[in-house]
């Protein structure tokens, strides 16, 4: 799936967020503006706190995911290994998978 942010209303579509790959995260960093790359970050916060507090628990689990996954493998902000683990033990608390653990011991591993 090709990540694509609508500005004007950039709250991910639920549809698509499960939908959202790794993959998809590590191509729109290596396209995007520097701006664009940062902007992500907030785009992916701002459908976490939408959809938790809808009670979405496994669209929320997957952007938490998503989220620790961006903040470790792309854009790497100072204490990117303690963020990503808050929002990896976020994802395990909403919706534990075995990729969720899987990615929790990367994290663990440092980067």
């Amino acid at each position: 799936m090709t990540l694509q942010i609508d500005w004007r209303n950039p709250l991910l579509p639920e549809s698509d967020v499960l939908r959202i790959e790794t993959t998809d995260l590590e191509d729109f960093y290596a396209s995007a503006s520097d701006l664009d790359k940062a902007n992500l970050y907030f785009v992916l916060l701002n459908a976490l706190h939408h959809y938790k507090s809808e009670g979405k628990g496994e669209v929320s689990a997957h952007l938490s995911f998503l989220i620790a996954y961006y903040l470790f493998m792309c854009f790497l902000p100072p204490a990117s290994g303690d963020l990503a683990m808050h929002y990896i033990e976020q994802a395990i608390a909403l919706y534990p998978t075995e990729q969720y653990e899987q990615w929790r011991e990367h994290i663990r591993e440092g980067n």
